[in-house]
């Protein structure tokens, strides 16, 4: 190729690519907003092309002075006053004049200023209540129509209760009582046990005697304690406890006695008291009673007299007299009628029927050896045959009905199997 003619073109070229790279520089706008077609090779396939990249902005940066004063707003607003007024008097010293900093350090020393004043102020006093008017006071009826009331209400309640204890104490009382009498009369027996029946006490007796009762109003108790306690050796299947009253004792821990024999049953039994008296026609007598102690009643009593020069002799024998009726108070009752009718026979010396006290003695006299013997293991066989020959004629002289024949018939029955007959 000739350098000469290619040299005009090469400036030509220079030149449009000059123009080219001016009118690119004058429209960027139009540079990015141009979206380039995909182009395909082979007449098919579309080439894909890069798309054009977007220029970052510009981010805004605070200086040095605005940072500053920012951060001590942020503490003004924070409420964090003396942080606030350091940062704003530092400012304005560096800055002289800087108006912001002077109206923030104001409001950081007002603010700390009225956080003061609230601090040291004292705490708003509640205002005192409104006391209610006094109720007016009761008038004289009232009060006492109010004391009326408390002192019966207490009183009924007081009632109440202790009508509640004695009639729990009452309900022990009976089932114990009831366990008793089915334990000592139904369950002993099927024990091969005799049942144990009513039992005494020997009270005291009163003396109106005088000086010539004394020794009489001590002997009678003795002499009851020993005709019954002859008459338990003899009928030892229906013996009777017998002894005499315990007296009563209120010393020390006396009254917690007293309190059981609130609660627990009476003794089973009588107590056995009475008096030394002489009536009109010089008769000495003894009155006895037969108390009995589940109710503390007088259940049955007797009035013995017999005339004599001894109040000693005269009272033991009505002693004797009295045992006889508390073992058998019917028999003996109706025996006294028939003695009174049969005296003016016995005085003509005619033979007569015998009282049931007689019997009572004749048994005594008759049987109770043979039951020392057949106790001892020592029987005389002749003679206890005799004995309880004379004493089955004795059952003759008692009625059929006689609670004293069944006694003295049942201590014959029990001494034949020891003393056979011949």
């Amino acid at each position: 190729m000739n350098p000469q003619r290619t040299h005009p073109q090469t400036w030509l070229l220079v030149a449009a690519l000059a123009c080219g790279i001016i009118i690119a520089l004058a429209s960027p706008a139009l540079a990015q907003e141009a979206t380039p077609q995909p182009t395909t090779t082979d007449g098919g396939t579309p080439t894909p092309t890069s798309a054009p990249t977007l220029m970052p902005t510009a981010t805004p940066t605070l200086t040095e002075l605005q940072s500053r004063l920012t951060l001590a707003q942020t503490y003004l607003r924070g409420k964090d006053y003396d942080q606030a007024a350091a940062l704003f008097a530092a400012i304005a010293e560096d800055d002289r004049g800087n108006a912001e900093a002077l109206v923030g350090l104001q409001a950081a020393l007002e603010g700390r200023a009225m956080l003061m004043a609230t601090i040291i102020a004292p705490p708003p006093t509640a205002e005192p209540a409104k006391s209610a008017p006094p109720p007016p006071a009761p008038s004289l009826a009232e009060t006492v129509n109010t004391r009326l009331r408390d002192y019966l209400g207490t009183t009924l309640a007081a009632l109440i209760l202790v009508v509640l204890i004695y009639l729990l104490a009452n309900a022990i009382r009976w089932a114990l009582q009831t366990l008793r009498e089915v334990c000592y009369v139904r369950l002993l027996p099927l024990l091969n046990r005799p049942a144990i029946a009513p039992g005494y006490l020997i009270g005291e007796f009163a003396n109106s005697l005088g000086d010539r009762g004394v020794n009489a109003a001590r002997l009678v108790p003795l002499a009851l304690t020993e005709k019954l306690l002859a008459w338990n050796q003899l009928v030892q299947a229906r013996e009777m406890p017998v002894e005499p009253e315990p007296s009563l004792n209120l010393g020390g821990m006396g009254w917690l006695k007293i309190l059981w024999r609130w609660i627990l049953p009476a003794p089973r039994g009588y107590k056995v008291t009475g008096a030394l008296l002489m009536n009109d026609a010089g008769l000495y007598q003894l009155a006895v009673q037969r108390i009995g102690l589940a109710r503390n009643r007088v259940e049955r009593s007797m009035t013995f007299e017999k005339a004599g020069a001894s109040p000693d002799g005269v009272f033991r024998s009505l002693a004797s007299e009295a045992a006889k009726w508390l073992v058998n108070p019917s028999d003996i009752e109706a025996g006294q009628a028939i003695a009174r009718g049969m005296k003016a026979i016995r005085s003509a010396g005619e033979a007569v029927q015998l009282t049931p006290s007689e019997v009572f003695d004749q048994a005594l006299e008759l049987l109770l050896p043979v039951r020392h013997q057949v106790s001892a293991g020592a029987i005389d066989f002749a003679d206890a045959r005799d004995r309880l020959r004379a004493a089955e004629g004795l059952l003759s002289q008692l009625p059929e009905g006689s609670s004293l024949r069944r006694d003295v018939q049942g201590v014959i029955a029990d001494l034949r199997r020891s003393v056979p007959a011949s």
